[in-house]
């Protein structure tokens, strides 16, 4: 296989669709979640998570729009705001896995880790995307030494510890409401764990591989709508928990 030959992903219309659709659905669900309950943390860092998921999803959507196929040439500010909302969209996911559907004990005990976490975090992340040199014979020894001493640290904090603990405290959650009063609880937990660990080891393990040997394949595009089906089952989850369930009720602490 000729690597060098290999044609790039195009952001195609299958892509346009999915995003577009997961970014109106996220947000319908977080503004109405909302309303419903305004000074409720389950409702507050879900609409938090639903306005990053509209700027990851709907920023490439819009440049599609307008035109553009290729996701390497979007413009400088609309990459550094997708990645942001990416890397924020993280922390908030984690977030919302401890207090839905209510508070852990960790959450209850971490001060004031959260937002310095949801100040640094986007700050680290813009900070290298827009000193990034254009080509590896413009690295420079300041560069490489942030990249070792944050953007290492970063990426294995985002793409692997928030995601598994978060994970794991949906599980902790679902054993405790699987029996007892609050047990119609443990459907829409179970619908939100298999979202987050299906549609993440797709989108981790097998999409940058299909990205790389079947690019624009018959293939990717199942991969696509499939991980578009498994992400959507997070905000299906929770607006069944809050508007059919009315987990609202329950004690957030």
């Amino acid at each position: 296989m000729d690597l060098a030959n290999l044609a790039p992903p195009t952001f195609t219309a299958i892509d346009g669709v999915t995003q577009g659709t997961a970014a109106l659905v996220y947000t319908a669900v977080g503004v109405a979640a909302w309303f419903r309950a305004p000074r409720d943390i389950r409702t507050r860092v879900f609409l938090a998570f639903s306005l990053a998921n509209l700027v990851v999803f709907g920023v490439p959507t819009v440049w599609w729009l307008r035109g553009l196929s290729d996701p390497t040439k979007l413009p400088s500010g609309a990459t550094v705001a997708v990645m942001a909302a990416l890397g924020v969209g993280t922390l908030l996911l984690f977030h919302f896995a401890q207090v839905f559907p209510r508070r852990r004990p960790w959450i209850r005990d971490s001060g004031m880790q959260m937002t310095i976490a949801y100040g640094l975090v986007p700050a680290v992340i813009v900070g290298l995307i827009r000193f990034l040199p254009d080509s590896l014979d413009k690295l420079t020894g300041p560069y490489m030494l942030a990249l070792l001493v944050f953007g290492f640290p970063l990426i294995v904090l985002l793409a692997f510890v928030l995601p598994v603990t978060g994970i794991v405290s949906l599980l902790r959650s679902y054993r405790e409401f699987r029996e007892g009063p609050q047990s119609f609880l443990k459907g829409p937990l179970a619908w939100i764990v298999l979202s987050q660990i299906a549609g993440g080891t797709l989108a981790i393990l097998f999409a940058p591989v299909l990205a790389v040997i079947a690019p624009n394949s018959l293939l990717q595009s199942v991969l696509t709508v499939l991980m578009w089906a498994l992400g959507l089952m997070t905000p299906i989850a929770f607006a069944i928990a809050v508007f059919k369930l009315n987990v609202l009720a329950l004690n957030a602490d």
